[in-house]
């Protein structure tokens, strides 16, 4: 049996474009777990805004780098950590591009690997390329004003990341876009083609 952890923000958690949060058969960690079928384990670590190295001064508690080692103690032994994070980082006050992202995963991938006091091994870790965002509306646009932009570096900045950190590689802009009601967040669609592009890739990593 293998324990999967999904370490990510809203978009993991499963926030609906139109509001809330999804029922969980429509959130792609749990989907992923159908798919894999009872004799894995699918963990759902997802957090509204949580960014890969910033302190949010309006949302406490979303660095990622700063809890990631915590998670993977309490979740752990983890087989295979899946990092899909950076869309938050782009919001206009952290003043940060997809390079720094990129390089806040990197930060999130070296703590995870860090001896600890448990001697759990290091899991397969899979680094997943954010969705470009599209056009934000309402408070969205002005909190990822000129994110648009800076999105579409994810793909190169994170594919040079997880490749000089032996990771494998998902570009979800070449998969998916976010829903066109807030430009942002993944509809069930995103959700379901996200989940069914990890499924064989998990597969075989798990079987390695």
């Amino acid at each position: 049996m293998a324990t999967i952890l999904c370490y990510g923000d809203s978009l993991t958690w499963g926030a609906s474009p139109n509001g809330g949060r999804f029922p969980t058969h429509c959130r792609w960690p749990e989907m992923l777990n159908e798919l894999l079928g009872t004799q894995h384990k699918v963990i759902n670590f997802g957090l509204p805004g949580r960014t890969t190295i910033w302190d949010d001064p309006f949302n406490e508690g979303r660095n990622g780098a700063r809890f990631v080692q915590s998670a993977m103690e309490i979740f752990g032994p983890v087989d295979l950590l899946i990092i899909m994070l950076g869309t938050n980082d782009l919001k206009r006050y952290f003043n940060a591009s997809a390079y720094e992202a990129a390089k806040g995963v990197e930060q999130i991938i070296k703590k995870v690997r860090e001896p600890n006091n448990h001697q759990f091994p290091n899991p397969h870790i899979i680094v997943i390329a954010p969705p470009n965002i599209l056009s934000p509306i309402g408070e969205a646009a002005d909190i990822f004003k000129g994110g648009v932009e800076k999105s579409r570096g994810f793909h190169q900045a994170y594919q040079k990341v997880a490749l000089q950190n032996d990771c494998v590689f998902v570009n979800a802009a070449g998969l998916l876009q976010p829903s066109v009601q807030d430009g942002v967040h993944l509809d069930t669609e995103g959700n379901n083609t996200l989940a069914a592009t990890l499924f064989p890739i998990i597969t075989d990593l798990i079987r390695a």
